[in-house]
């Protein structure tokens, strides 16, 4: 017997889910074709039966010593697990809801039974636990990476703040939360982020530079990428921030900069030391010409004066040649050599500062090295040693000769380059190394 609404059993006998009406004992009076699959049975067999003989006996016992007793009391369940015994003797996890019928014109009561297959449930258990599992490690991604990664509103509040932010910004999260991203930007980046929330209202992505202060005032060089998050409608709801300290970069592309004014610089000056050398040797000629041909102990004097402050200028421009010509290869290099080079450049300033140069490179051997660079750190500490003692004068000392490390033994080359100037303030040896 059907209870009263058999004209939508048509629609039950044909629902996506398993749909039985027993009476309150558990004898089935109707089942639908999605339970007879359950089974793996015709649906009519299962008719006359009762529900509880197709559990398996663990269920079985569960359903008539607990289920029957809650039903009657509370009046339905909801999700019991259960298990059905198909014909074959296979069972089949299923999860059941039921509630108890009071029929309205005979006063009979019916058990109305839906069942679902847990095999999907559980499917879809464990691809929400999967889900939630690469949710919680992406958020630890974010929460530990070493870029600032910020949830901000459309009118750019900050809402998320990670260990990235905290170490470029130098601020807490406690310290940020609920303030405009535009308070940790200069008045320039403050403007592009203003512009930029337009583009992002559009569904652009953007991307831009800015400069922050940290907590502790220090500059900072910043590298921003922006991207929306859009309703249906295209309204902008947030959207993120990726924000990456590229201070280094920035000071590396500015020394690089640096080195190619100065490498220009170095070309220009090796052009035109180039070009002096041949009225050079023009001057040269006439000058070795004229002293054969005058007369007079002063005039000769003065003609060998004038050759040797020429033969001086002619020297210098040959080595400022071989500062621009200087092998990119290690060869080896007599380092007295270009001591000497080094010397010469600086001679008319260590005149004018009355300052004496004695060096000793007798026990010297030569060294497998990059000219270039030894030659630039020779040249930077004589020049720092003419600066200390511009003022007074003084003695400069350059010893090159070959040491044995005392360690190891092993065999080098010691250079000590040492003057009597001024030395270091306290406040410029805090700084040092």
């Amino acid at each position: 017997m059907i209870p009263r609404g058999a004209q939508f059993a048509n629609l039950i006998a044909h629902a996506p889910v398993g749909f039985v009406v027993a009476d309150p004992g558990g004898r089935i009076l109707f089942a639908n074709e999605e339970f007879g699959r359950l089974i793996a049975r015709d649906r009519s067999n299962a008719v006359g039966h009762d529900f509880q003989e197709l559990l398996a006996p663990g269920a079985k016992i569960f359903y008539e010593n607990q289920l029957v007793p809650m039903l009657r009391l509370r009046g339905s369940i909801r999700e019991i697990a259960l298990e059905l015994v198909q014909s074959d003797g296979r069972s089949t996890p299923v999860f059941i809801n039921a509630v108890l019928h009071g029929g309205e014109e005979d006063g009979a009561e019916f058990v109305l039974i839906s069942v679902f297959e847990a095999q999907q449930r559980r499917a879809y258990e464990k691809e929400l636990l999967r889900a939630r599992r690469e949710f919680e490690q992406l958020a630890e991604l974010v929460r530990r990476s070493s870029d600032a990664i910020l949830r901000l509103s459309p009118q750019g509040i900050i809402e998320s703040w990670n260990t990235g932010a905290e170490q470029i910004f130098g601020y807490y999260e406690g310290d940020t939360i609920g303030r405009p991203i535009a308070d940790l930007l200069d008045s320039a980046g403050a403007t592009h982020l203003r512009a930029a929330v337009v583009q992002l209202g559009q569904g652009i992505d953007v991307r831009l530079e800015a400069v922050a202060f940290r907590k502790d005032g220090r500059r900072v060089d910043l590298s921003i990428s922006l991207t929306p998050h859009l309703d249906a409608p295209g309204i902008l709801r947030a959207f993120s921030a990726v924000i990456r300290d590229i201070t280094s970069q920035k000071q590396a592309e500015r020394a690089l900069l640096q080195n190619e004014k100065l490498a220009s610089v170095g070309r220009l000056a090796s052009s035109i030391a180039h070009e002096i050398n041949n009225p050079l040797e023009a001057v040269t000629n006439l000058l070795y010409l004229l002293a054969s041909r005058v007369e007079g102990e002063e005039n000769k004097a003065l003609a060998a004066t004038a050759q040797a402050e020429l033969a001086r200028a002619s020297h210098i421009a040959t080595h400022a040649l071989r500062f621009h010509k200087q092998s990119s290869a290690r060869a080896l290099v007599d380092l007295a050599g270009i001591a000497d080079s080094v010397l010469s450049l600086y001679h008319a300033r260590l005149e004018n500062s009355r300052i004496s140069v004695h060096m000793d490179s007798s026990a010297a051997s030569p060294l497998f090295c990059f000219e270039g660079e030894l030659r630039q750190i020779f040249m930077n500490l004589v020049s720092n040693a003419v600066d200390a003692m511009m003022r007074r004068g003084g003695r400069l000392s350059i010893r090159i000769r070959d040491v044995a490390l005392w360690a190891s033994g092993e065999a080098g080359i010691r250079v000590t380059i040492a003057d009597t100037g001024s030395g270091m303030d306290p406040e410029t040896l805090r700084h040092v190394f």
